[in-house]
């Protein structure tokens, strides 16, 4: 007796039934049976093998596969930023950025694409840039200066204000400063300060403040604050210079921070790979060299079965 199991969606729509019978024949968990049926599927109409054939085409090395942003070059070049050293003041480093947009009075949302860096100059003469695909929102009171991080990780040098603190509050966290450049990087499982120049305070849920002061780094999750780095700056900055760093972080995370410049989806298809370390630096503007520099080191391999997503499996 055949064990029972799913079987692929065999809809009308051959393009769909390729699909499935696709990632099936290539998960390496197909037995006799499956593939019995899949011959006979194949069999059944000639536009099944065409579809399938044409599935099957996307396989291959990525080291042939070309850079899908070579077009779209000329409008990354307009998106790339001046990367800030010491601060001496958020209204110079506004004034030497010409073309950032400068936002007055400006509450509500602001969000960036897969692919897309943003500066803005509020107008207290911050400055902040967004990292791609991230979101946050602003919020300016008479009591303190507030920026609500909700998604992927930004950078931010605060004009000073005597009177109102610079506050960013990322899912349990909430730092603050009087006049600081830092980034804030929400993870998958965890929110990483890294401090550039200046002071910042640290508070996590009833945890007393900590403070992280300039060439250090501190993360934090659910279960409180991590130990002060002093290695983690550079890293969390590297985006900035464009590159992504990764010190042996787990796969998981460095796919989701892959995942904000890549323009096709990538996911995990085995649990345990989210586990497996990469240590490395890989340019963020050839986003498909990235990925194939990180498969280089892991035993992994890719499967495309349909433009616009990448399934990562175990060798």
């Amino acid at each position: 007796m055949e064990r029972n199991r799913d079987q692929p969606d065999l809809s009308n729509n051959p393009r769909d039934a390729a699909l499935a019978w696709f990632v099936r024949m290539e998960s390496g968990d197909a037995d006799a049976a499956d593939r019995r049926a899949f011959h006979a599927w194949l069999a059944r109409d000639p536009a099944h093998r065409r579809e399938y054939d044409r599935l099957a085409g996307l396989w291959g090395d990525l080291d042939r596969v070309a850079d899908p942003r070579k077009d779209r070059r000329a409008v990354t070049t307009r998106r790339r930023f001046l990367a800030f050293g010491a601060v001496g003041g958020a209204a110079a480093c506004a004034a030497a950025l010409g073309g950032v947009v400068v936002l007055t009075g400006w509450p509500g949302d602001l969000k960036t694409g897969i692919g897309e860096r943003r500066t803005v100059a509020l107008d207290d003469g911050s400055v902040l840039t967004l990292d791609a695909d991230s979101a946050l929102s602003v919020e300016f009171t008479a009591r303190e200066r507030h920026v609500r991080l909700t998604g992927g990780r930004a950078h931010f040098v605060t004009a000073p204000d005597p009177d109102r603190p610079f506050v960013v509050t990322c899912a349990n966290g909430r730092v603050t400063t009087a006049n600081a450049s830092f980034v804030v990087h929400r993870c998958l499982d965890s929110v990483v300060v890294a401090v550039e120049a200046g002071t910042t305070s640290l508070a996590t849920g009833t945890e007393p403040p900590l403070s992280v002061t300039a060439g250090q780094s501190r993360s934090y999750g659910p279960d409180g604050p991590g130990p002060l780095l002093s290695q983690g700056v550079a890293v969390e900055n590297a985006w900035r210079h464009g590159r992504l760093v990764f010190q042996g972080q787990p796969l998981d995370a460095v796919i989701a921070d892959l995942n904000r410049y890549h323009p096709s989806r990538i996911v995990l298809w085995d649990r345990p790979l989210a586990g497996l370390r990469f240590d490395g630096s890989v340019d963020i503007s050839r986003p498909d060299a990235a990925l194939n520099a990180i498969l280089r080191t892991l035993p992994l391999r890719t499967l495309r079965p349909v433009p616009g997503l990448i399934i990562i499996r175990s060798v």
